[in-house]
């Protein structure tokens, strides 16, 4: 690429005769850091959380929270519009046939992150990220994945007192990070799921009364291209 003010400089030095070239590849070079996008500004800043499992097994499995960016009302909408032709609006259980194929449309929806467990290569696709500050000057942090957690092993993720019901084919979490970016959190497997679709939401109720199942929450530092 031309560099402009190097161009600038050549024309100075450079004979009367071949200015004119070195003025068009002026004009050229100054268009080019024009119509340029700063740097970072269209690929967005990865952020990454880490956690470990407590109270459900798996226990004390390291996780990774890599997202890519977070949801867009758009993206967030679909995914609610999804979940409740699933659930149906109170929450309620759907036909195995009619849930599989909601589940497939949520399995084709944007992904917009990964959760990586630490004992395996396979990390699930989260197709719903949404954050929302905090009265204490934190986060609260909401995920949705396309699989329910512990698809690709033996048993759901869950507490080994959590209810016998059919799980639900995805799983909700819910991160609730101070200001300092470290926290805990839960997941659909000990807490009901609430949809609020005025508000694009999707939350657990009553998250306070639920077992914590990712506790040392942290947030990492951004990659060193964004610092």
């Amino acid at each position: 690429m031309v560099h402009y003010l190097k161009t600038i400089s050549l024309m100075n030095d450079a004979p009367a005769a071949s200015r004119c070239l070195l003025a068009a590849l002026a004009a050229l070079a100054a268009a080019a850091v024009a119509v340029a996008p700063a740097s970072g500004q269209d690929r967005g800043v990865p952020e990454t959380f880490t956690a470990t499992t407590a109270n459900m097994n798996p226990d004390g499995e390291d996780v990774r929270f890599s997202l890519l960016r977070w949801s867009s009302d758009d993206e967030r909408r679909a995914v609610l519009d999804v979940l409740t032709g699933a659930d149906g609006e109170t929450g309620g259980g759907a036909g195995e046939s009619e849930e599989n194929d909601e589940i497939a449309a949520l399995l084709e929806l944007p992904t917009v992150g990964y959760l990586w467990p630490s004992s395996s290569g396979v990390g699930y696709s989260l197709k719903f990220a949404r954050r929302a500050a905090a009265p204490d000057g934190g986060e609260h942090l909401t995920f949705v994945t396309g699989r329910r957690l512990g698809t690709f092993g033996r048993a759901p993720w869950a507490p080994p007192d959590a209810p016998e019901a059919a799980p639900r084919r995805y799983t909700v979490i819910e991160l609730r990070l101070d200001s300092s970016g470290a926290g805990a959190g839960t997941t659909s497997a000990a807490a009901d799921v609430a949809f609020d679709a005025e508000n694009t939401v999707v939350a657990l109720r009553d998250y306070a009364a639920a077992p914590v199942l990712f506790e040392n929450v942290k947030r990492r530092p951004p990659p060193y291209w964004a610092r």
